[in-house]
């Protein structure tokens, strides 16, 4: 297996940058991968987080995943931590050019520099994979434990192996985002965007939020058939959901409350999901509202000053609820 620079002999892992070159200023534009070659043949996993600068809580286990695998079928290529600049300047974009990487698409062999780092990574990795899964957090801003499937492509395996990871809601028919799973997924690879983490769990549910990261990407490589063994959770069942409405901010300025003991519950429409509070009188503002029936997803706003585009709550329909083991 070669990415690039980096090569892997059956049976082999190696560790080392996916690289593209160097800014004007001789900065050198990579992307730090692992690559897992099995012993015999099998599927192709690609497994990525940290396209934006914040989202770093996966670069604390997925190494050590690799560490963990023994012999495998088929091949792991995996990227902890993709945005290395915006992670160096404490920043969601590339510090290079102000670009976030999971907005560019497979990228542009003629554009700026992080479009020819995400188009030449694109065409080395992921155009060549069998299934892929893009882990996302809500950096402090939000929480997530769901799994994303897009409307395109082939949705059947994708689905599959959205319940295979063990998270507690999977989201289907995410709508088009311009991201590298959003054209993954067009081009008719099993593709599954892995929210998991961010808000809280820098502090508080860490361990949890590690464990359910490993636990994603050895389920995965279970279901695919490269590894052997039973999937791995620390919840019972997984709900299924459609048709899902995204609730962001009206305008109101102030601190947002959300009721975070909704997630996974039944809601009605208008039931408060939250409150506005004023920042200085401390009078409520607004309620948030539901403007339709249904489930409430693991995933939302956690801290009380969100960024405006952050996503308050996610409400959607309930397709199935399917038992683990």
């Amino acid at each position: 297996m070669k990415l690039g620079n980096l090569e892997a002999a059956q049976g082999e892992k190696t560790y080392g940058f996916f690289t593209i070159g160097e800014t004007h200023g001789r900065f050198p534009v990579h992307i730090p991968l692992h690559i897992v070659n099995g012993a015999s043949d099998g599927p192709t996993l690609v497994v990525q987080a940290g396209a934006s600068g914040l989202e770093i809580e996966p670069s604390l286990i997925l190494p050590h995943v690799v560490k963990e695998l023994g012999e495998i079928k088929g091949t792991l290529i995996l990227a902890p931590l993709m945005n290395t600049s915006g992670f160096e300047f404490t920043q969601i974009k590339s510090i290079f050019d102000d670009k976030h990487l999971n907005h560019l698409g497979r990228g542009n062999a003629d554009g700026t520099i992080s479009e020819q780092l995400v188009h030449a990574y694109y065409q080395a990795a992921i155009a060549k994979a069998d299934a892929f899964i893009d882990i996302r957090t809500g950096s402090q801003w939000s929480y997530h434990h769901f799994a994303g499937v897009y409307g395109g492509g082939a949705v059947d395996e994708s689905k599959a192996l959205a319940i295979a990871l063990g998270l507690p809601h999977v989201m289907l028919n995410r709508s088009n985002d311009g991201s590298m799973a959003n054209e993954a997924a067009k081009d008719g690879i099993a593709t599954v965007t892995a929210y998991i983490g961010g808000g809280p769990g820098l502090r508080d549910y860490r361990d949890q939020d590690l464990g359910r990261m490993r636990n994603a990407v050895l389920n995965a490589m279970r279901h695919l058939g490269m590894l052997e063994g039973a999937l791995e959770s620390d919840i019972d069942k997984v709900t299924v959901i459609n048709r899902h409405t995204t609730i962001t901010q009206t305008g109101e300025r102030g601190f947002v409350l959300m009721n975070k003991d909704l997630r996974g519950k039944q809601v009605g429409v208008g039931d408060v999901l939250g409150i506005v509070r004023h920042p200085f009188s401390g009078e409520t503002v607004e309620e948030i509202r539901a403007p339709r029936a249904g489930i409430v997803v693991h995933g939302g706003a956690s801290w009380p000053v969100p960024l405006e585009d952050t996503v308050l709550a996610i409400l959607g329909d309930l397709v199935e609820e399917i038992n683990l083991g």
